[in-house]
């Protein structure tokens, strides 16, 4: 079976966890840490980069600097079709609204117009905006700021890392961002995730809640916190793997153009349209197949190829927990991608061959 994803693992990686055990700094103290610290903040020209444990963690800690800073939000507009942990994040505290803004079916992200709307129509004292790139389909935070200078806006970058906007990295134009490095992302450290931000009070505050609010004196706290914190053996992996970042970056890019090349005649498949001003981060190759009635049966056809994909995310209310989110008119769109679409094997070790295979499988299936 070719899976739909593969972490790149090279020698350099195990030499980083063999330093780092023989060190025996193996929890959450090490100089691996402060090195994959640095990478980060030099690769996306970003002032402040916390390490944290999961992707989920970080989300979690991105709503928590939107109480930070602007205690009188209440309000969050959320894409409605996207990962559950960027919803979940901001429900852990009870306390905001979730607003869900319905898909663009180009684009699989939120649809900017519905979304510049909601903005238009919404108090920015009382109101935040979430931004999620789907598969990494880069979303154009710095135009909606132009237009909307007053509100606050986060990301959930998780899927966007190495994505632009307008020439700038993605997850660098908001208040502050979150990063996943989950087994299945373009660099990973196993679990693990981070936030940017480039507020130094921000990454204050956010530094001091992840490590169950310490303070000076050991044993003492001063907050009710978390214990977020990265392991140093983490940080030896995903300090290897951004090493080589812009190998994985190029052969990504190569796996997407092949992929485009062999589908591109097709007229039922299409893909995600990227804005002209942003650079898709290559995380997920993603289908379309226009008219499919269940993406069950294509998992089904693709299966017994030998070819594993994964589905679309569902809207908001296919979840037990956020059936109130059940509002017809705002997923209509997100109700049809999840129908339609499908991610593709696309890790870096992914060989043309195989593709070129799996491209048979779709067009066997479309047709």
């Amino acid at each position: 079976m070719i899976p739909v994803y593969k972490p790149y693992v090279n020698e350099a990686v195990l030499e980083n966890v063999k330093e780092a055990v023989d060190s025996t700094w193996i929890s959450s103290v090490g100089h691996w840490k402060d090195s994959a610290v640095s990478q980060l903040e030099n690769l996306l020209h970003v002032k402040n980069v916390l390490l944290v444990n999961n992707g989920t963690a970080a989300t979690h800690l991105v709503a928590k600097s939107v109480k930070f800073k602007r205690p009188t939000i209440e309000n969050i507009l959320v894409p409605n079709n996207v990962y559950v942990a960027a919803w979940n994040s901001f429900l852990y505290d009870n306390q905001f609204n979730l607003i869900p803004i319905d898909a663009d079916e180009e684009t699989w992200n939120v649809d900017m117009d519905k979304l510049a709307s909601a903005i238009h129509h919404s108090d920015p004292e009382k109101t935040a905006v979430l931004i999620v790139p789907n598969l990494g389909n880069i979303v154009n935070l710095p135009l909606l700021k132009r237009s909307f200078p007053e509100h606050i806006y986060v990301e959930d970058n998780c899927e966007g890392l190495f994505g632009k906007y307008e020439s700038r990295f993605s997850g660098t134009e908001g208040l502050v961002s979150s990063m996943s490095f989950y087994g299945n992302k373009t660099i990973t450290s196993g679990e693990g995730g981070a936030i940017a931000t480039n507020d130094d009070e921000l990454y204050e505050y956010l530094n001091h809640i992840h490590g169950q609010g310490q303070t000076e004196t050991r044993f003492v706290h001063d907050t009710l916190a978390h214990n977020y914190r990265m392991t140093n053996i983490q940080a030896a992996i995903l300090s290897a793997q951004l090493e080589k970042i812009g190998w994985i970056l190029e052969r990504k890019q190569k796996i997407f153009m092949r992929y485009n090349d062999n589908l591109n005649s097709q007229a039922k498949v299409k893909v995600q349209k990227i804005d002209e001003r942003c650079a898709h981060s290559t995380w997920m190759y993603g289908i379309r197949i226009v008219g499919n009635e269940s993406y069950r049966a294509f998992r089904a056809h693709m299966n017994s190829r030998g070819v594993d994909i994964r589905p679309m995310f569902y809207p908001m209310s296919a979840h037990a927990h956020l059936t109130e989110y059940a509002i017809p008119e705002k997923e209509i769109v997100a109700s049809v991608l999840a129908k339609e679409c499908a991610v593709l094997p696309s890790y870096p070790d992914l060989q043309d061959e195989e593709i070129d295979f799996i491209c048979e499988c779709v067009e066997e299936y479309a047709k």
